[in-house]
């Protein structure tokens, strides 16, 4: 962290998900200038705290002449679409302006010369794989939708422009995250808190064996983080956990942690879904390691921040 003190930093996407706890945790860093890109941007008392509003897709280099910003260091680059519900994962619309022609313009925009540019992709970029298989950087690159598409042009883009342009880039392939914030998506743990705090059943489809990988959002900062102070450039990396667990036992853990005395709702009628294994071998060997909040802990987390909504 110490080398990003003084640095002019641009975030983007800085009012989502996973970009709200990257802005809380850079904003410790000593000396600091960021500059916060969103669609929604907020209020900020610190002079070193920038919001501002625009969308992707428009930016030209006039918009940061306008704002007399003639140097940027580093780009976290987490703006895009991203599907919040599986129905949403082919707007064509959406996969084009906001993740294909943001990042473009993005790109095209930025005023000189920058240290590295940190991408955040998807592991949703694979082609499916069986239950038995572990997902590798190595694993057949196919994507089912045009949003996993997007994101695999966006890595090919990026890659592009930097050979082009001298500069450097770190492409993070994102897994299975939650945490705080995850509320907004129409995902598996948000879903299964919401019944729990309303005193109803978890429902899970199938028999509750498939597999998830799970890694919590302040794990994902710290990847992204040290991602960004990798020597060079950093090739597409899948950040997971490492570690599987069934979707049974997740909701177990809910339930415990809600003090709720519902039963678990199997719809055997229903698919299980494919299992999830993935394997962080390329992740700790180019990152390094560290401790990572436990299945349990983050999930307590994640119930706590309901709880007070």
């Amino acid at each position: 962290m110490n080398e990003l003190a003084g640095k002019v930093i641009l975030v983007t996407g800085a009012n989502g998900f996973i970009g709200a706890h990257l802005v809380t945790r850079l904003s410790e860093v000593a000396r600091v200038k960021l500059l916060l890109f969103s669609t929604q941007p907020r209020q900020s008392t610190r002079q070193d705290v920038i919001w501002l509003k625009g969308e992707l897709a428009r930016l030209t280099p006039d918009y940061w002449q306008s704002r007399d910003i003639g140097h940027i260091d580093y780009v976290f680059h987490l703006g895009a679409f991203i599907p919040r519900l599986a129905a949403e994962a082919n707007r064509i619309s959406n996969a084009i302006e906001d993740n294909v022609l943001g990042t473009h313009a993005l790109l095209q925009s930025l005023p000189g010369k920058i240290q590295k540019l940190i991408f955040s992709s998807t592991i949703d970029v694979y082609a499916q794989l069986q239950n038995e298989e572990v997902l590798t950087e190595r694993s057949p690159v196919r994507p089912s939708t045009l949003y996993g598409s997007s994101k695999l042009f966006c890595e090919h883009l990026i890659s592009a422009w930097a050979e082009d342009t001298g500069n450097n880039y770190a492409i993070l392939r994102y897994g299975h995250i939650f945490g705080p914030g995850e509320e907004r998506y129409g995902k598996l743990i948000p879903m299964i808190i919401r019944n729990l705090l309303a005193g109803k059943a978890p429902i899970i489809y199938g028999d509750g064996s498939a597999l998830r990988d799970y890694l919590y959002v302040g794990d994902v900062v710290e990847a992204t983080i040290r991602a960004a102070l990798v020597q060079g450039n950093l090739e597409p990396t899948n950040i997971v956990h490492g570690k599987s667990t069934t979707v049974k036992m997740i909701a177990r853990h809910l339930i415990r942690l809600v003090g709720s005395d519902k039963e678990i709702e199997l719809l055997l009628d229903k698919p299980n879904g494919s299992s999830m294994r993935f394997d962080n071998q390329l992740m700790t060997r180019s990152l390094g390691s560290w401790t990572m909040t436990s299945l349990d802990e983050g999930l307590a987390a994640e119930v706590a921040a309901f709880r007070v909504q």
